[in-house]
């Protein structure tokens, strides 16, 4: 059955206040079809509405004993500890385990294999499309930065010229498995483990902080600076590989000068590098030339 307008104003009239299910009993439509017509014409619950506070207090209720706050305190505490970290031999035996299981038990949700028809693709294109169109330059920018700190959070920010051809790549320095974006920025780090283990610095770290330049609505909206070292005397220094300066990589230093004047940021630029090299290649070991 098609939609009429007279069912599409009945929807836009109550949907907000009856909820889905509600209205496909009224209406005598699946739920698919209802969800897909009220995300068309842009419809919400009313949070004030009778029906929508029941629903969450029902929702509240079916929760009540599965939960245990002081655990999630406990995970909380744990995950910020670096404690919940999966090692990679861990990822391996749960993709293996997961694997078995769908070998033996089908996938989970019944849709291995299964692909959006073009009509949908094409639906979900336009959908995405009009929702951008319609958020102002804020919400943007918010958007922004929420994917930013969310991909932080979870250590997958992406390598920033993943084409290049400088030898990205991952290398294990200081006993630590990281992805490095040249051959420069990992022959430095090895250079800051020699000096770590000389006694020279108390600590050094790769990529450990992000810094956000709040207010900056294009173009440049964050640094994340090669290293983190901790000198002898306690103090936070954050160094910066460059072996060529674009006008991307000035901007952001700029704007680390403007928005970050505390923080000490040191640019290792070619001439640094090169003095360092000339001196410590034959003396570092796995020196990359």
């Amino acid at each position: 059955m098609s939609w009429t307008s007279e069912k599409e104003a009945f929807l836009v009239k109550n949907y907000p206040i009856h909820g889905k299910k509600w209205c496909m009993n009224e209406l005598g439509k699946s739920e698919a079809s209802i969800r897909a017509k009220a995300a068309r014409l842009n419809l919400r619950q009313n949070k004030d509405s009778e029906f929508f506070t029941d629903w969450q207090t029902r929702a509240a209720g079916s929760k009540v004993g599965k939960k245990r706050p002081e655990q999630a305190e406990v995970i909380r505490a744990l995950h910020a500890e670096g404690k919940m970290v999966v090692s990679e031999e861990g990822r391996k035996a749960i993709s293996k385990a997961t694997k078995k299981r769908q070998d033996e038990k089908g996938h989970p949700r019944g849709a291995l294999g299964m692909k959006h028809s073009e009509e949908a693709k094409q639906k979900m294109s336009e959908r995405s499309i009009n929702t951008w169109k319609n958020k102002t330059q804020e919400q943007i920018t918010s958007a922004v930065y929420k994917a930013g700190k969310t991909r932080e959070a979870n250590g997958t920010l992406p390598p920033q010229r993943p084409n290049a051809s400088w030898k990205a790549g991952w290398r294990h320095i200081g006993a630590v498995k990281k992805y490095y974006r040249s051959r420069w920025e990992a022959n430095y780090a090895r250079y800051l483990e020699w000096l770590k283990v000389r006694g020279e610095i108390l600590d050094w770290e790769h990529e450990p902080k992000t810094f956000w330049f709040y207010g900056i609505k294009r173009g440049c909206l964050s640094y994340l600076p090669d290293f983190r070292v901790t000198t002898i005397a306690k103090e936070e220094e954050f160094h910066e590989v460059k072996g060529w300066m674009d006008d991307r990589s000035k901007t952001k230093i700029k704007r680390m000068a403007k928005y970050h004047p505390k923080t000490k940021l040191i640019v290792i630029a070619t001439k640094q590098y090169k003095a360092i090299e000339r001196a410590l290649s034959k003396i570092i070991p796995e020196w990359e030339i």
